[in-house]
């Protein structure tokens, strides 16, 4: 009995040695593994994927790690204010973004008002009259425009048998053409050169640079101031004398002058050459314009006792007061 108790380790170590020997030896049966007890919840879902985890609190993020995926019951990151714009069906293109400059529209330049006076339409004579000699036969155009209105001298107006007129008017490229029908019941002039208006004539105005001084009201290179005498007596010698420009003052020879005498009155025919005026015309052209009839009732006077014109506004000096000529191509 002693003898077996002192035997009985060896025995133990002998039997383990076995064991451990018949888990590597071939054609011996696989060992039932022994199950160690749980050591914690994560070998736990590792073995067992099924299982379903206790709630854990989450360790916060580190900074440097990227943000998780927010699942539902995530508060969304995009901001109140920011509506996300719904992406267009797969099947549609989308819309090419494309820059359209916005036209700049130019400058326009402005055009001054129409000055007060009557617009008077120039036709262009291809046909200039033939003779200058207060006859207007030979005029191819008929019509005419009224110069009635009372500019100077009111007190002494009687009335358009006492002072009136009408006017035709033309142009080539020699020549301005203007011949004019007085009505005047007591013919006086008794005087020359740059008296001629004291007596009856005819005035013309001009502003050969209108749109250049549009609104300068005195007169200055470019306005003319022209009389056109019927005579002294009427019907012998007619003259014509230059006021304005002051550098050009004095007799024009160059304008071509006709008188008629009539029972009425006169009628008197004239032609002012461009060249004198120093520009050539051209179709389109405007000009400031205005044209009158002075008269003298008085052979024991010389004054200009009335003056009347085809322009209510007309003032001598003031060329802003004046109308407008336009010169013009009836074929065109």
């Amino acid at each position: 009995m002693s003898r077996l108790r002192s035997l009985l380790p060896w025995l133990v170590l002998l039997w383990g040695g076995l064991t451990l020997a018949s888990c590597s030896l071939p054609g011996l049966s696989t060992p039932t593994p022994f199950v160690f007890p749980t050591p914690d919840l994560t070998l736990t879902a590792v073995a067992n994927p099924t299982a379903i985890p206790p709630t854990a609190t989450k360790e916060p993020t580190s900074p440097t790690t990227a943000a998780p995926t927010p699942t539902l019951g995530d508060t969304p990151t995009t901001p109140p204010s920011a509506t996300p714009t719904p992406l267009p069906p797969t099947n549609t293109p989308l819309p090419t973004a494309t820059f359209t400059p916005t036209p700049i529209p130019p400058t326009p330049t402005p055009t001054p008002a129409r000055r007060p006076g009557p617009v008077v339409r120039v036709p262009l004579l291809w046909v200039a009259p033939n003779h200058i000699d207060g006859n207007f036969v030979d005029w191819r155009t008929r019509t005419t425009y009224p110069i009635k209105y009372v500019v100077y001298g009111q007190a002494n107006y009687n009335g358009p048998s006492d002072i009136s007129g009408k006017y035709r008017i033309g142009w080539d490229y020699r020549a301005l053409y203007i011949g004019v029908e007085v009505t005047d019941d007591h013919l006086v002039q008794t005087q020359h050169g740059k008296d001629i208006f004291k007596g009856d004539e005819i005035e013309i105005q001009l502003d050969t640079n209108l749109y250049g001084d549009f609104y300068i009201r005195g007169l200055n290179i470019d306005d003319y101031q022209i009389g056109v005498s019927p005579g002294s007596p009427p019907g012998t010698s007619p003259e014509a004398y230059v006021w304005y420009p002051v550098h050009k003052a004095g007799k024009t020879p160059s304008v071509d002058i006709g008188v008629q005498l009539e029972d009425h009155g006169y009628n008197i025919e004239f032609a002012i050459p461009w060249a004198m005026l120093g520009f050539k015309p051209h179709i389109g052209m405007q000009m400031g314009f205005a044209i009158n009839i002075s008269d003298n009732d008085n052979a024991g006077e010389a004054e200009q006792q009335t003056m009347i014109s085809n322009d209510p506004y007309r003032a001598l000096a003031d060329p802003t007061t004046w109308g407008t000529l336009v010169l013009y191509n009836p074929g065109k």
